[in-house]
């Protein structure tokens, strides 16, 4: 019993180690505004999809870069930019992985994209980044590189209570590993000094009593001497004996 509270303890402890620690990566990674950060490179004209900008409740603000040139972004419905992008060459982002911070990137059909930027369909344009919001969920992004070539994206979500949600699993799991380690540190300190406790021995009658001072039994001494003349009826005390030796001579 008490080898099974000390494994389940040292788990306890284990555990609140790994949230001490995964809390205080997660504050120094997204700092204190929370901020998450995903970047990748595209050689062709690239759309980001709900899957990424309405994956949380939180503003979203996509940037790019190109060497050759300014970059147009578009925000749109998803249906309308699929439409508008058809069967043309372009970039799909899949995905964004954290703590990688990356984006995977699939390409989708051939041949040259129009400049989209005349396009009625946008809800919100900019040229360097544009931000969404959630309010008018479910959209998307569409990066066009004016002059071609390849470019930066830079996809950043930012919301405060990751910060603070960070930081809380840092203090419980601190709170759960001093709590833990104490209690396996005097666990620990205690067995060699108390040892294990020993059962009180019980009473048992065959033991043998302890030995008890002799009694010294009276002596009857008889009414008639040996030769047969009459003797004082009375008992005798052997420790007497001496005394009337002594008497005699």
């Amino acid at each position: 019993m008490a080898l099974a509270r000390r494994l389940a303890v040292a788990v306890a402890a284990l555990l609140g180690l790994a949230l001490a620690v995964f809390g205080a990566w997660f504050a120094f990674v997204l700092g204190p505004k929370g901020t998450a950060a995903f970047h990748a490179t595209s050689n062709a004209p690239l759309v980001i999809g709900p899957s990424v900008l309405n994956r949380v409740n939180a503003p979203v603000t996509v940037s790019a870069h190109a060497a050759s040139g300014p970059v147009f972004l578009g925000a749109a419905v998803p249906q309308d930019v699929d439409e508008l992008v058809g069967k043309s060459k372009h970039n799909f982002v899949a995905s964004a992985s954290f703590p990688a911070r990356t984006l995977t990137i699939e390409q989708l059909g051939s041949g040259d994209l129009e400049d989209p930027s005349e396009s009625h369909v946008w809800r919100a344009t900019g040229e360097g980044s544009v931000t969404v919001t959630q309010d008018q969920a479910p959209q998307a992004v569409l990066l066009y590189p004016t002059k071609g070539g390849s470019f930066d994206v830079d996809v950043v979500v930012a919301r405060n209570t990751w910060f603070l949600q960070s930081l809380v699993a840092l203090v419980v799991g601190l709170i759960v590993v001093a709590f833990a380690g104490g209690w396996l540190w005097q666990s620990w300190r205690a067995a060699p000094e108390g040892g294990e406790p020993t059962e009180p021995v019980a009473a048992d009658s065959t033991l043998p009593s302890q030995p008890t001072d002799p009694v010294t039994t009276p002596t009857e001494v008889p009414d008639h001497a040996p030769d047969g003349s009459p003797t004082e009826n009375r008992t005798e005390n052997p420790t007497e004996r001496p005394e009337r030796a002594e008497e005699a001579r």
